[in-house]
């Protein structure tokens, strides 16, 4: 059997994996209210992911059995998330 390149393909990629972004609100408007703090947030999981793979995810699995080898895995999903903490 011959060793081949045929299916060897680059799987460069970079992933911003996570990202959040809040703001807390200044006392003086939250202590009218009771509230000692207040803060805001959006936050997204893999945002973006920059390649030139034409697979579905180049991150691919790193097990044992498969080292290096894509198996047509589903893409990891992308994740937004609103919320806020709130402080009495």
């Amino acid at each position: 059997m011959v060793a081949s390149d045929l299916f060897i393909k680059n799987g460069s990629y970079m992933r911003l994996k996570n990202i959040q972004l809040g703001y807390t609100l200044p006392r003086e408007w939250t202590s009218k209210a009771f509230i000692s703090s207040l803060r805001l947030y959006v936050a997204a999981e893999n945002l973006l992911t920059l390649t030139g793979y034409k697979g579905f995810d180049p991150e691919i699995a790193n097990d044992d059995k498969s080292v290096g080898i894509d198996k047509g895995n589903y893409p990891q999903a992308r994740t937004f998330t609103l919320g806020f903490n709130l402080n009495f």
